[in-house]
């Protein structure tokens, strides 16, 4: 019984592993390659939107076995895959504004349960480095999903772009999270400029979360280690 309950709690391990390595890799196609593809190339482009239901069932098959928040991040999860395809090809203001604040909750429940049930292990392992890429890539798209939902509401108000804004709302999510993640790791190009005070504060935030989380991830990970060792 006891060997039976340890390769059960091992196999449910690997199978996380799996969902978590999932994540990571279908969050970087979106941001690094379909994304930028997206607003050059039709196919790119539906690739771009479908890739995102797969983010969304890889990130509910990584926590599916977990809490009662967990159980809301699966529900929510639920509701976005239908509407992910039908909001962005249908460029409805109001529906796609809805499918944006459900999208950053999700992302927001989602990062907060894999922290808990990551970085609440005694010793580092592969759990843990996926769990830290995975919540910073969500950072990133987070910031991006906010602000396209600001473009959407405020217009040629809110960023100025060294070329014309987009309005089509799948090429103009594209735009946000290249914006986000250059904001997010310090680079700022300078070809993407927050002019909105909104604006403004979101890229002030995130700059902030992406030098403040990988300093608090790194101190959380050498005391994991540290407590390894002396419980070893």
């Amino acid at each position: 019984m006891v060997q039976t309950a340890s390769f059960a709690a091992a196999t449910s391990g690997i199978g996380r592993d799996r969902s978590l390595s999932a994540l990571v890799v279908f969050e970087a196609l979106a941001i690094f390659v379909f994304g930028p593809l997206a607003t050059v190339h039709e196919a790119s482009r539906h690739i771009f939107v479908f890739n995102f239901c797969f983010i969304i069932l890889a990130g509910i098959f990584a926590i599916a076995r977990h809490t009662r928040l967990a159980q809301v991040v699966v529900g929510l999860g639920v509701l976005l895959i239908p509407l992910q395809p039908l909001t962005l090809y249908l460029n409805h203001l109001w529906l796609t504004s809805v499918y944006i604040l459900l999208f950053v909750a999700f992302l927001l429940l989602l990062s907060g349960v894999i922290l808990m049930h990551v970085f609440g292990r005694s010793r580092i392992n592969l759990h843990c480095i996926l769990g830290a890429i995975a919540v910073y890539l969500h950072l990133g798209l987070i910031f991006a999903l906010l602000g396209t939902l600001l473009v959407l509401h405020v217009g040629e108000k809110a960023y100025a772009f060294t070329d014309a804004l987009e309005t089509e709302h799948i090429r103009l999510l594209s735009r946000m999270i290249y914006f986000s993640f250059t904001t997010l790791t310090s680079v700022g190009f300078g070809d993407i400029t927050p002019v909105f005070p909104l604006a403004r504060s979101l890229a002030n935030l995130e700059g902030l979360c992406g030098q403040l989380f990988p300093a608090i991830l790194l101190a959380r990970l050498v005391s994991m280690e540290l407590e390894s060792r002396h419980a070893g």
